[in-house]
């Protein structure tokens, strides 16, 4: 599986209300933080969640330390996680946590907010009256430009996920959230021993990386490459800010083995603490930023370098009429918990006003834009507001600036359609493609895999999309006698699916040819299916999508909603377009059922008042 952060700051924060009652300690404030969680929280409703949030702040307020150590004590009674995984997330979180309660307001917004994005306790926040303005109005029918006939091909990484500490022999079904490592007091008869080439319950061996790197120019000479994103390890209970350095130059120098340039983007991975990225209301990652752009200074051009320094995000030119522009979305990551401090700076550092001006200077010199990022704004995992705002900046300038978008972070080979301003949802409606790349990890029983686009050189639009995988499941064999990884064609988006919705060989895999693709599955579960077993990169690992269920069109729903705000019907975690797993409670939350409740959100909460204790004594 992958290694779930929501589930870890859940542990940190009150993940163990719902444990059995944890017997009396020696310690009052782990004893009074424990009576407080198991009886505010009972209900496990949203004034619950809020007050003992509110709990928590007034513990911290009287005793920080105090409370760092009730949760380290209280942690490993719920026997998810062991004692070193719980203390090594507390030393690494809990202070950043009990900061953003600190700067919050507990009893307003915030704390809904809080409960809502990290929990889903609390229903969905209505969105404000969009407070957007661009420089110019939509031209009147804006059409993409014509095709050259031209194609080149641009190579997509994402999700890397090196484990430099990676063990061949060691464990690989273990009872840490990152396996196939020599942990102290492992059993010297492993239950699974890790085959050298990788897992699928474990992050990328470096041996399999560079067997990839050595595999893709044999079937492409790539005209460029993007990285999506999210280049260390998932152990984030361990590490440090330096080794986090380390890792990511070891990363990028590898990948500079690759003979076309990269354009990177920023994966929630890179920062340390993983996952959260600072904002105006709660501090600098200047480090982070500036580590970055030295990293990143290999393959882009001074003033790329420049914004990069600022928050992350840049945009570059890797040939004649065509602009990439990286987005730092984890400024809408919602186990990024900085982006609770504050619930009314919806946009931090203004990205998405500066999104808005390289689109507007892109227009006005006739250019066409690639968006990349890592976490996408259509994924349950991206704030709402923030969703809402990129999904008006689509409509604006597409489709005649907007010719893709490109992310990563689910590791599932996905997409997700975006429509014109009206909402309709139609092919003719149908405006930009949001891809999914798929992960070079096999963590969470994926295979390895990259893809190459086949991409016209005037439209920059996408005319096949090849990816190529590795069979994970052969890697015993393969060190059993001697061979290498298996790496080959999983499957062409045209020939795979072009059968279901003919598409003319002068046309691209455009929005509207997805949109029919997506319908097609509807009608045809056969199709279905073969997207479902593409969607794991054929490693059949990730639990059936049955006809007769409500699978399918939970997954369908998804792929022709590129909004966020527009959740569809969420009935297990292997459906969600997340990169983690919620509680049946979140899932709850986050279901179309769920948003019926959304005129909640201003209703008095119950068992809340400005005193935190009154719901306990």
């Amino acid at each position: 599986m992958r290694i779930q952060l929501s589930s870890a700051i859940l542990l940190i924060a009150a993940a163990t209300v719902t444990a059995a009652p944890t017997p009396s300690t020696t310690d009052p404030i782990t004893d009074q933080l424990k009576a407080a969680y198991d009886k505010s929280m009972a209900s496990m409703d949203c004034g619950a969640c809020v007050s003992a949030l509110a709990i928590t702040k007034h513990f911290d307020r009287r005793n920080r330390q105090g409370v760092l150590n009730a949760f380290k004590k209280l942690c490993p009674s719920i026997k998810k996680q062991t004692p070193d995984v719980c203390d090594g997330m507390t030393d690494r979180y809990g202070a950043h946590f009990l900061d953003v309660l600190e700067h919050a307001d507990i009893n307003g917004d915030d704390g809904k907010l809080i409960c809502y994005g990290l929990y889903g306790k609390c229903p969905a926040p209505p969105l404000p009256e969009s407070a957007l303005r661009f420089p110019k109005p939509r031209p009147v029918n804006p059409t993409a430009p014509p095709h050259s006939g031209e194609l080149v091909d641009v190579l997509h990484l994402s999700d890397w996920h090196v484990d430099q500490d990676y063990s061949a022999g060691a464990e690989a079904q273990c009872d840490r959230p990152q396996c196939c490592r020599k942990y102290p007091g492992a059993s010297a008869t492993p239950t699974r021993a890790a085959s050298s080439w990788g897992d699928y319950n474990c992050d990328t061996p470096a041996k399999l990386a560079a067997d990839m790197l050595k595999f893709i120019p044999k079937v492409t000479k790539a005209n460029f490459t993007i990285l999506t994103g999210d280049i260390p390890a998932h152990d984030t209970w361990l590490g440090t800010i330096e080794s986090t350095k380390e890792v990511e130059h070891t990363a990028y120098k590898t990948m500079s083995r690759l003979p076309s340039k990269i354009y990177p983007t920023i994966g929630n991975h890179e920062s340390f603490p993983a996952s959260l990225f600072n904002t105006p209301s709660t501090g600098s990652d200047k480090w982070l930023y500036d580590s970055l752009a030295d990293e990143w200074s290999r393959w882009l051009p001074a003033d790329s370098l420049a914004s990069a320094r600022h928050y992350g995000a840049y945009s570059v030119s890797p040939a004649a009429g065509l602009r990439i522009i990286s987005l730092n979305t984890n400024f809408c990551y919602k186990q990024s918990f900085f982006n609770y401090a504050n619930s009314d700076d919806t946009d931090p550092f203004g990205e998405i006003q500066w999104l808005i001006k390289q689109l507007q200077a892109a227009e006005d010199a006739h250019e066409r834009v690639w968006i990349i990022g890592h976490v996408g704004p259509a994924t349950d995992d991206c704030l709402l507001s923030w969703s809402s705002q990129y999904k008006e900046v689509i409509q604006r300038y597409s489709p005649h600036v907007v010719a893709e978008q490109f992310f990563g972070h689910e590791h599932y080979d996905d997409f997700a359609l975006y429509y014109a301003a009206d909402g309709v949802k139609s092919a003719e409606n149908a405006i930009s493609t949001a891809w999914v790349g798929p992960s070079v990890t096999p963590l969470g029983n994926l295979n390895s895999g990259f893809r190459v686009y086949k991409v016209d050189t005037k439209s920059w639009n996408v005319f096949d999309s090849l990816t190529y995988v590795a069979d994970i499941s052969k890697g015993s064999e393969w060190d059993a006698t001697g061979a290498t990884p298996d790496w080959h064609l999983e499957y062409s988006a045209r020939a795979a699916f072009g059968p279901y919705a003919p598409i003319a060989d002068n046309k691209a895999l455009s929005p509207s040819w997805w949109y029919e693709v997506a319908t097609a599955f509807e009608k045809d579960d056969a199709a279905f299916q073969k997207f479902w077993l593409y969607r794991s990169k054929s490693s059949g690992r990730i639990g059936a999508c049955p006809a007769d269920g409500a699978c399918p069109s939970e997954i369908i729903c998804q792929l022709k909603n590129g909004n966020g705000a527009e959740t569809c019907q969420s009935t297990s975690g292997i459906y969600r377009r997340s990169d983690s797993e919620p509680t049946n409670e979140v899932r709850r939350s986050q279901s179309a059922l769920g948003q019926q409740f959304l005129s909640e959100w201003d209703r008095p909460l119950c068992g809340t008042s400005m005193d935190p204790l009154s719901v306990v004594y």
